[in-house]
């Protein structure tokens, strides 16, 4: 998965996404694209780290704007798939990062 961003202001104003992943994958890809905008960087990482304890630890689905997530619920039972569905949230905060890195340089 490839994820260009632009960030003013330490917000998400430009989102593009690249996917080559299953279709839980892909799912969730569609649903963090039409979430990211506006959002901060730790808002991607709440956003993140309550989809893997929904999928790994039987936690709550991701509050709003993330609550669409809950539709993955089901996933939870397919192990082999969580690294595909949580995809999307890591390239975004890789994305972020490289961003951070280049305006303080």
């Amino acid at each position: 998965m490839t994820v260009d961003i632009e960030v003013q202001d330490g917000r998400i104003v430009n989102y593009g996404q690249e996917v080559r992943a299953c279709a839980l994958g892909q799912a969730a890809a569609s649903l963090l694209g039409a979430s990211v905008l506006g959002r901060t960087q730790a808002e991607i990482k709440a956003g993140h780290d309550a989809l893997q304890a929904m999928l790994k630890a039987g936690g709550p689905p991701p509050a709003p704007p993330f609550a669409g997530f809950e539709v993955l619920l089901p996933a939870r039972d397919f192990k082999n798939r969580h690294a595909s569905i949580m995809l999307a949230f890591e390239a975004t905060l890789d994305a972020l990062t490289q961003a951070a890195e280049r305006q303080s340089a």
